[in-house]
């Protein structure tokens, strides 16, 4: 007897959202037209009794109007879908912005349990699918969707570099610390890496787990206001691991206002979801005070 796939299994995921071929409705167009002006030579030719001929070219005719109709009927159908594909990942998108991956995680199995109609909705949906898997740390299932999406899908030089960020981060927190630092090597040769915050992040938490502080203080002080401008509030993921790396370095007044930082920004159990690495700073320091509306 065969049992269901498990929620989000990979694999099947990958080999049932593979987009079925087209089917070539202006091929079959041109080739009905053909057929009728065929048809309706031949009846001239050979047809003798006026009647007769007169009944097949108007069966000719309907024929030819019903096949335009099913072709209308089936473009907009498909047209239709592929909306509700797009609308579908613009959903997905919005889960994952307000953190709510259960919700996330259930679209992702719907819409990829079929083949997609999209290569683009596709590719998105697979990105998406990668950054649930790490939200529940399943951290080499997502590394493989990285994989396949870096092997498989054509990508543009920024979406290639998130990618690439994406599978480090997976990497790191899956203690994959040899195929992490291949993973940094490559994207510093990229284009877009020497002005890259996300790089800047990565780098800072593999020296902050494999204990190199000095080296993760050097690089936050060195790319802060890239961190900055780019990441938002995302900075409080680089705020928190260097507070971790003033921590070892016995720099407790840094290490508290880099704790604060990182606290006024995000919320301590998303910063402690991420990095469990930062688990003893809530023994030594603390965060900043609630707004008084939320306290």
């Amino acid at each position: 007897m065969e049992t269901a796939p498990p929620f989000l299994d990979v694999n099947s995921l990958l080999e049932a959202s593979e987009p079925r071929p087209r089917i070539p409705f202006t091929q079959f167009l041109i080739g009905g037209f053909i057929l009728a002006v065929v048809l309706s030579l031949f009846i001239d030719r050979s047809a003798q009794g006026g009647q007769g001929e007169q009944l097949l070219q108007t069966m000719i005719g309907f024929g030819l109007m019903g096949f335009v109709t099913w072709i209308m009927v089936m473009g907009y159908l498909s047209a239709r879908r592929l909306r509700a594909e797009q609308a579908a990942v613009g959903a997905v998108d919005e889960l994952v912005q307000l953190r709510r991956w259960p919700e996330a995680g259930i679209m992702l199995q719907n819409m990829l349990s079929r083949p997609a109609r999209s290569a683009v909705a596709r590719a998105q949906s697979l990105l998406y699918l990668a950054m649930v898997l790490a939200r529940y740390h399943r951290f080499e299932d997502s590394v493989k969707v990285h994989d396949y999406i870096l092997e498989e899908i054509p990508l543009d030089d920024m979406t290639d570099h998130a990618v690439r960020l994406g599978r480090a981060m997976s990497l790191l927190r899956e203690d994959n610390l040899l195929d992490a630092d291949r993973a940094i090597a490559e994207l510093r040769r990229t284009s877009r890496g020497v002005e890259s915050a996300g790089l800047a992040l990565v780098e800072i938490y593999r020296d902050v787990k494999t204990g190199h502080p000095a080296e993760a203080v050097e690089m936050f002080e060195k790319r802060q206001e890239v961190i900055r401008r780019q990441l938002g509030h995302r900075a409080a993921d680089a705020w928190a691991l260097v507070a971790r790396a003033y921590d070892f370095l016995s720099r407790p007044a840094d290490a508290q206002s880099a704790f604060e930082n990182a606290t006024i920004l995000q919320p301590l159990g998303e910063l402690l979801r991420r990095y469990p690495e930062i688990g003893p700073l809530t023994e030594k320091y603390k965060p900043a005070p609630a707004p008084a509306e939320v306290a």
